[in-house]
């Protein structure tokens, strides 16, 4: 949710001044202009986005930059730690194979702004959107069927990428605690459930309860070593530039676990904006089975029990819509009597896929 609004802009740009002449020294005589918040903002982070000028080595040089904020008035997760994205991009600034947005400064200094925030380069490119979904509209759906192909197979080699990385070696080991059991599937599992308790707020979830139950009575056993999650994987949180990831975005949902986490999300989300919404996929992408292989080829092993990893994306997203329902409420963007909490996309595919009834029957 963009907060710039909430913001008075002539102070917003007299302290973002203040701290960039701070930062690079006087010397740099830094100008900062265009200032604004991007409308698709999410609830997870205020995002700034601005260009600014400064002087170097006796030259003046343009800079757009991204500042990712704290939030002030909410958090979206369950013990939100907002420096976790930027412990893992920067873990990942010189991975080749995995391309992220290089990173300028962390403040953690609230004078500025109220609270931390980091600063990264902007990437030029396009991200498919979410709302509309890129499925109903947009310049992914008009592109050639060939254009979709590479749009879906870098992808898919992009997600296998980042699974074949070294988390420990990175310096990730942190995300391997074990407040909510053993890491792997057991932490997340227990962390949803513990979400979804403290985001209900009592209220009846009767779909997502449903799906927990068949989570738990269908629950495998993963098989392999435990790979750097991503989290959010999905190709709305990717920049494309010719039709190939050019940065790889939002990791405030990383964590440690099966490969498979991260490819039901992928595989989930897909669905959901296809048959969820009653659609057809765009044509050049990959079919489900071809996606797997494809997948498994690139990572190097097997992947399984993929239908309840895509059944647990859908548990995981339902638990977020209802924290959300409480944020959009609180903005005044949905009635308080509003029924989304419980009656929305991820409940909707979530009953299609398990054969439940109809969330707004239940509502």
């Amino acid at each position: 949710m963009p907060e710039l609004t909430e913001r008075d802009p002539e102070a917003l740009h007299a302290s973002l001044t203040a701290w960039l002449r701070k930062t690079l020294g006087e010397s740099a005589d830094p100008v900062i202009t265009d200032l604004h918040a991007p409308t698709s903002s999410g609830f997870s982070n205020e995002t700034i986005l601005l260009t600014a000028t400064w002087s170097e080595d006796g030259e003046r040089s343009e800079h757009r930059l991204v500042l990712r904020v704290h939030p002030t008035r909410h958090t979206l997760f369950l013990d939100a730690d907002f420096t976790l994205q930027y412990r893992v991009m920067n873990a990942l600034q010189d991975q080749p194979t995995v391309p992220v947005p290089t990173l300028r400064w962390y403040e953690d200094n609230p004078e500025t702004l109220g609270v931390p925030f980091f600063v990264m380069d902007h990437v030029d490119g396009l991200i498919p959107a979410d709302n509309l979904p890129y499925t109903l509209e947009g310049w992914l759906l008009e592109s050639s069927e060939e254009d979709q192909a590479n749009l879906w197979w870098n992808g898919i080699d992009a997600l296998a990428d980042i699974h074949k990385l070294d988390w420990k070696a990175l310096g990730l080991g942190a995300l391997a605690d074990d407040k909510y059991g053993a890491p792997g599937l057991e932490r997340n599992m227990n962390y949803y459930r513990a979400f979804l308790d403290s985001a209900s707020k009592g209220r009846p979830q009767p779909t997502a309860e449903a799906a927990w139950e068949w989570l738990v009575a269908n629950q495998p056993t993963p098989d392999g070593d435990l790979v750097l999650s991503w989290g959010d994987s999905r190709i709305g949180n990717m920049i494309w530039k010719d039709f190939a990831p050019a940065a790889v975005l939002d990791w405030e949902m990383a964590t440690v676990g099966p490969p498979e986490l991260d490819l039901g999300w992928w595989l989930y989300f897909d669905r959901q904006f296809s048959e969820g919404l009653g659609v057809a996929r765009p044509p050049g992408f990959g079919d489900h089975d071809a996606t797997i292989a494809r997948y498994e080829e690139r990572l190097g092993r097997k992947v399984g029990d993929l239908f309840w990893y895509e059944v647990f994306a859908g548990f995981r997203f339902a638990v977020i819509m209802s924290r959300l329902t409480d944020l959009l409420v609180s903005y005044g963007q949905m009635p308080e009597d509003t029924d989304m909490d419980t009656n929305n996309l991820a409940t909707q595919f979530i009953a299609q896929l398990l054969g439940l009834p109809s969330p707004a029957s239940l509502a």
